[in-house]
């Protein structure tokens, strides 16, 4: 592969580059480094794609009437006020090359993306603290804010896993409104947290300044069929539709978005679980002396190695061997190089991840 997109596909998740490395079948993979629903898809979905699968000697839907209507029921969001994207990361590089004009602001660490889809974009990162477990710098973020910029904050943040205060990030809405500025909230993982209390996507008919984004692949297990959306004013919507091509999203993907989101029985015993296993997973690591866990109200948990001879990527080598990934987070800017990310997964996974951690740390 190219070195330069290897670079910008810097991402958890690339179990057929493992697959490779080790001569091992991708099902022998057992990967920590993206945070997917360890359910895996619902079986709604998988129903779904089997009874359209004839329909694909068709177009799809232009704009995804259909599951923009079951998105209504489940968000209380007007169709108008929603744009579906071939997964969200479409839709973080359409609103970069929209929206930029001179400066991009966002926090560190936070998700890598941000920026991307246009040249030598300025950053501006507000650094996270880690001694107060990655709380949001408000007075730091708001006094930074300038005419015209393109702010972007991920909530849950990734990779820290904390959500932020919905006042606060309301604080910052309205000063980014003063100042003409653009705040996109990215809530790829507000669906793994029970009360959603702290979104605003309910604040786009007041401010036309707000972008939320969302992911259906991540929490519904569906990474491979892509499928996310943004939330906005109107006027925000229209002009993302006009550049967007029509049929980006397909048939498939369609429908088990739509089978996905009305499957309530299966959200449910999704929140158990992941509760369950993230505090398992949490509960094992902090009885290992050289590791410490951060809280997280996500479906992953970022970890810290204390031993100063062991690295993230050394420890991502180490136990890839044994066919099982990790996120190294050097890549991510606030971050040194100790610290790794794991996604909350099924039991008998979980404890063979603990395994190796106890035969690496003590």
């Amino acid at each position: 592969m190219n070195n330069n997109l290897e670079k910008n596909l810097s991402h958890g998740g690339n179990v057929w580059k493992a697959a490779e490395e080790l001569g091992v079948k991708v099902h022998d993979i057992i990967d920590f480094s993206a945070s997917i629903n360890p359910l895996g898809p619902p079986t709604y979905a998988i129903e779904a794609i089997q009874n359209y699968l004839r329909l694909t000697e068709h177009y799809p839907e232009p704009s995804g009437k259909e599951f923009k209507l079951t998105l209504k029921k489940h968000l209380e969001i007007d169709p108008n006020n929603i744009v579906l994207g071939n997964g969200s990361m479409e839709l973080i590089y359409l609103i970069s090359r929209l929206f930029y004009k001179r400066r991009i602001l966002t926090l560190a660490p936070s998700f890598s993306a941000y920026g991307k889809g246009i040249n030598n974009p300025q950053i501006i990162r507000i650094p996270l603290d880690n001694n107060k477990n990655f709380k949001l710098p408000i007075g730091d973020l708001i006094s930074n804010i300038q005419q015209n910029d393109l702010i972007f904050i991920a909530n849950p943040n990734n990779p820290t896993g904390n959500v932020f205060k919905r006042e606060d990030l309301l604080h910052i809405l309205q000063t980014a409104a003063k100042l003409q500025a653009i705040l996109v909230i990215d809530e790829a993982f507000m669906d793994f947290v029970t009360e959603q209390n702290e979104s605003l996507k309910d604040l786009v008919y007041k401010y036309d300044n707000l972008i939320i984004l969302r992911s259906i692949t991540k929490f519904f297990a569906l990474p491979g069929l892509r499928l996310g959306y943004a939330i906005a004013s109107e006027e925000i919507i229209s002009l993302m539709e006009d550049i967007l091509p029509p049929w980006r999203v397909n048939t498939l993907a369609l429908a088990a978005g739509k089978a996905s989101i009305e499957d309530y029985e299966y959200i449910e015993k999704s929140h158990k679980l992941i509760k369950q296993e993230k505090e398992y997973l949490q509960t094992q690591l902090e009885n290992l002396k050289e590791l410490k866990v951060y809280p997280s109200t996500a479906n992953f948990l970022l970890i810290e190695i204390l031993n100063s001879n062991i690295t993230a990527n050394s420890l991502q080598q180490h136990i890839k061997n044994n066919s099982i990934l990790i996120r190294d987070c050097s890549s991510f800017p606030g971050l040194s190089p100790y610290y790794f990310r794991i996604a909350v997964k099924s039991r008998i996974y979980n404890e063979k991840l603990i395994e190796q951690m106890r035969c690496i740390f003590k």
